[in-house]
């Protein structure tokens, strides 16, 4: 993926994002988990303890505030272009939060209905980010350096966070908007399942008769191969026949790898599989 499509995924998620935040989730009164929940809250806050009402949305620059001791700790642990886009994704976020107006009254009367279109929209807008190589800030760039570096759990931390705002919800709100903000997570979470397909795997199985395609798929794709000899039933023609797991993001070049050399080679893939064991997840 070249650059400008990077940065344009990046900008166009992050739209989507600041779009399902401020056009469901605020009118809805529910709240996000991570940094942007935090941020929620603290704009809530500040809001009610000070009693000032500003023409236009302070929760972008306090969210872009919250990010920032994360992109210093992330500069120079991380991959440069992987913090620069990220960065990028903060700063149109922060630009989209405040510039959409957030309706006077729900878009949608139903709470449970605006919770699905927010978890829907805001996860596909957060898989565009991670598409590109990048993420879009908050607990996700401490996520994508544990998960480089094999340190600890982050889902402990997500977990402690999550409860913690939700508990505040429960506390200074009711039951009901701590409930909904719960739901609102669940179904973000599985869309950004759905959507990210930097974090599905899939299996590819090729019949071909050129048998230096598997080394291509090494050196190029940089995946490992499993092959053997096999031998057509109705012709008796001996052919390469080799197996390998990708992402599902590297399908289409590992198709256009295969293609380029053999033409005619017979190749068929599985999606969604459930890998154990030493497959590399190439996150960043």
């Amino acid at each position: 993926m070249n650059n400008i499509k990077r940065i344009s995924y990046v900008i166009v998620g992050s739209c989507l994002f600041a779009m399902s935040v401020n056009l469901f989730l605020i009118p809805a009164s529910i709240y996000n988990g991570g940094i942007t929940g935090i941020a929620q809250l603290l704009r809530d806050g500040i809001m009610n303890t000070f009693n000032i009402h500003p023409s236009f949305d302070i929760f972008g620059l306090i969210n872009l505030g919250l990010n920032i001791p994360i992109f210093i700790f992330a500069w120079s642990r991380l991959s440069p272009k992987f913090v620069q886009l990220s960065l990028l994704s903060i700063i149109t976020q922060t630009v989209a939060l405040t510039l959409i107006p957030i309706p006077k009254s729900p878009l949608v009367e139903d709470v449970f209905i605006a919770i699905v279109l927010a978890g829907i929209i805001g996860s596909f807008g957060a898989s565009l980010a991670f598409r590109a190589k990048a993420s879009s800030g908050g607990l996700d760039v401490i996520g994508f350096y544990y998960s480089q570096k094999k340190k600890g759990s982050l889902g402990k931390i997500y977990l402690i966070i999550n409860s913690i705002i939700y508990l505040i919800c429960l506390v200074v709100y009711d039951v009901q908007t701590a409930i909904y903000s719960l739901v609102y997570s669940f179904v973000f979470s599985w869309g950004l399942d759905r959507f990210h397909e930097h974090n599905l795997e899939a299996s590819v199985m090729v019949f071909t008769k050129n048998k230096d395609i598997k080394a291509h798929v090494i050196s190029e794709i940089h995946r490992g191969v499993t092959h053997w000899e096999g031998f057509g039933a109705y012709t008796g023609t001996s052919m390469d026949v080799f197996v390998t797991i990708v992402a599902q993001s590297e399908l289409s070049d590992i198709k256009r790898l295969i293609r380029h050399h053999d033409p005619s080679a017979f190749v068929i893939v599985t999606k969604n599989l459930k890998v154990d064991g030493g497959f590399e997840k190439r996150l960043i």
